[in-house]
């Protein structure tokens, strides 16, 4: 339960519900009709999301993003950027939806074993009607059985969590930059050979099994990318 208010809490500050921080625990507890337990775990989700920064005795306040922030991929955020991007949600246009097996090099992206049967979705997503992004995801069936032709078009972490009850545990990302080849230039209108933004992510649920993964290739203009981190004493 405490991950669906988590959910609803970031996408009520992507849209500027609450001023500079977040209700009392109290409030959050009659809105959500919730113990305090589910609420501080909920907000711990929002927390370590990048979204909030911590003062004992005066509450949550929110982090707030550059001003600019449509340009700006919050990699603390993890498992739906879809939803979270300021100026959203994006759109999609999906351009292949279909079942395939991992060969050696798909095992290898997503840490999982060759021959295992895949969800392959790739679709290219759009902010305002410009070019954001080149998604290629997989969903490995033995976690994910079945995907809808409407779920791909919108959010699919949305989805999941309706529909298997998927939050996700942990998230690996590696950002790097790539040339795009002939197939994946022309999907988003660029020359060959031209470097790009690319982010590999892997989506692991609590039991360690990879419900996702995924490349995506950012093509959206001066995009910076922000991560938070908390800092933890370490005691020798």
């Amino acid at each position: 339960m405490y991950h669906a208010i988590a959910q609803e809490i970031i996408k009520s500050i992507m849209a500027d519900e609450y001023d500079t921080k977040l209700p009392t625990e109290k409030d959050l507890m009659v809105r959500f009709d919730a113990s305090r337990s589910t609420i501080r775990k909920a907000i711990d989700v929002v927390f370590r999301h990048g979204l909030l920064r911590r003062v004992q005795g005066s509450g949550n306040f929110i982090i707030k993003q550059p001003q600019a922030s449509a340009t700006v991929l919050n990699l603390s955020i993890g498992f739906d950027r879809s939803a979270m991007v300021e100026g959203g949600p994006l759109v999609s246009k999906v351009i292949t939806f279909d079942k395939v097996k991992a060969d050696e090099q798909l095992a290898k992206q997503g840490n999982i074993e060759v021959g295992d049967e895949l969800h392959r979705v790739i679709r290219l997503r759009y902010l305002k009607d410009a070019l954001y992004d080149l998604e290629e995801s997989y969903f490995p069936k033995a976690v994910v059985p079945f995907l809808s032709a409407e779920s791909v078009q919108h959010s699919i972490f949305a989805f999941l969590r309706e529909a298997y009850d998927i939050y996700g545990s942990t998230t690996e990302n590696y950002v790097h930059q790539v040339r795009l080849d002939a197939e994946r230039a022309k999907l988003v209108g660029e020359p060959e050979g031209d470097k790009t933004m690319c982010l590999d992510g892997i989506n692991y649920l609590a039991n360690g099994s990879v419900f996702n993964f995924s490349r995506t290739f950012f093509v959206y203009p001066d995009l910076e990318l922000y991560y938070h981190t908390e800092n933890i004493d370490l005691q020798h």
